[in-house]
C-alpha cells in the first residue's frame, strides 16, 4: 500500500521530470513569449519555485519543523528578480532539482500522520482568503494542481516554437 507521503514523493519526483524534459532544449527561448501580456518558461518557472514564498519545500520544512503556524500567498507574481533573469539554462534547472531535493529532504522524516495533522494559516493576500491548511493540502493544491496547470503553459511555449 502507498503512503500518503509515497504520493506526494512520487508526484513531485514525476512532475520534475516532467518539467526538465519540457525545458529541455529551451536555453535560448526561455525568455520568449507569444503575447506580451503572458508568461514566459522562465517567468513560469520561477512562479512554481517561488509559490509560495521561499519555495513549498521551504514552507512544508517549517510546518513540519513546528516553526511556521501561518504564511502568506500571493498569486500572479513571475517572482523575476534582475538575478534570475540572467540565468542560463544549466542554473534554472538546478533550483528546479533544488526544490525538488528540498521538498524530499522536508518530507524524509514525515508520517502520513504528520501531513494530516499539522497545519498552516494560509493568508491568500491576492484574493482576500483566509485559510487552514494541512501538510497534505498544501502538497495536493501544489503537486496536483498548481504546478500541472503551469506545465500545460510551458508545454504550450515549447509547442509554439516548434520545438
Amino acid at each position: 500500500m502507498t503512503t500518503g507521503k509515497q504520493k506526494h514523493l512520487d508526484s513531485a519526483e514525476n512532475l520534475k521530470t516532467e518539467l526538465l524534459a519540457i525545458l529541455d532544449g529551451m536555453g535560448y527561448c526561455l525568455d520568449w513569449k507569444q503575447e506580451p501580456t503572458e508568461w514566459s518558461a522562465r517567468e513560469l518557472v520561477y512562479h512554481i519555485l517561488e509559490t509560495p514564498p521561499g519555495g513549498v519545500h521551504g514552507l512544508v520544512k517549517g510546518i513540519l519543523a513546528g516553526e511556521v503556524s501561518e504564511y502568506d500567498l500571493w498569486s500572479d507574481l513571475t517572482n523575476m528578480t534582475p538575478e534570475r533573469a540572467g540565468y542560463d539554462l544549466a542554473q534554472v534547472t538546478a533550483d528546479i532539482e533544488a526544490l525538488f531535493q528540498g521538498l524530499q529532504d522536508a518530507l524524509s522524516g514525515a508520517s502520513d500522520s504528520d501531513l494530516d495533522g499539522k497545519t498552516v494559516m494560509m493568508h491568500q493576500k491576492t484574493r482576500g482568503v483566509d485559510e487552514e491548511r494541512s501538510v497534505n493540502t498544501i502538497l495536493e493544491r501544489t503537486l496536483n494542481v498548481h504546478i500541472p496547470e503551469h506545465l500545460v503553459q510551458v508545454r504550450g511555449l515549447r509547442e509554439a516554437l516548434g520545438i
